[in-house]
């Protein structure tokens, strides 16, 4: 209990330091608005630094794809003309994203492409060798399909395209029974024939 009453004394004592003047106050809000306009001044030019830097990088890598960069559109207007901070700042940041976007969609682009090539490389080697006589590389590509291939409609559909390879649906899973296995479509022609006959 005593200590609570020294404690109670000692929050109620009056402070040492003397309390500041209206001017003290003023003048330390005045220096702290300079310096917050400051940082921000300075983070929004070294935003921009790093808007411009990347902006000449990903105009780069798009002109060494193939693709120009943004100067070719006739819309846009050079970055040096706009005089305006927070504009040239937001046209900035909107075509960092556009370039941004561009360079992923040709990046799942290549990597989509680069994936065909791969695949038809080794198919076309798989057809060489098994004409030549040679079966050790159809087993080991019948083998890697075996452990990689689990949907049972990318079997069937490798399976044909071997020229019906041994690929069976994994243990437990029954092929009428299977949702995702390829259903038979009806012979249009027939249907037609079939239809015109009767007309």
């Amino acid at each position: 209990m005593a200590d609570k009453v020294d404690k109670r004394r000692r929050n109620a004592r009056p402070s040492k330091y003397r309390p500041r003047t209206q001017a003290q106050k003023d003048r330390r809000r005045d220096l702290w608005v300079a310096r917050a306009d400051e940082r921000r001044r300075r983070f929004a030019v070294d935003q921009e630094g790093r808007l411009t830097a990347r902006l000449a990088e990903l105009e780069r890598v798009l002109r060494d794809d193939g693709r120009s960069g943004v100067h070719v559109r006739r819309h846009t207007r050079a970055l040096d003309t706009i005089t305006n901070d927070a504009e040239r700042l937001a046209v900035l940041k909107a075509r960092v994203e556009r370039l941004e976007a561009l360079w992923a969609i040709d990046r799942r682009k290549r990597e989509t492409r680069g994936k065909i090539i791969i695949g038809g490389a080794l198919l076309a080697e798989l057809i060489d060798a098994v004409a030549a006589g040679d079966h050790a590389l159809y087993a080991t590509v019948l083998d890697v399909l075996d452990r990689r291939v689990d949907i049972a409609r990318d079997r069937l559909t490798v399976g044909e395209l071997l020229g019906g390879a041994p690929l069976p649906l994994r243990p437990g899973r029954e092929r009428e029974d299977d949702s995702t296995t390829v259903q038979a479509t009806p012979d249009f022609d027939a249907m037609a024939e079939t239809a015109m006959a009767q007309e």
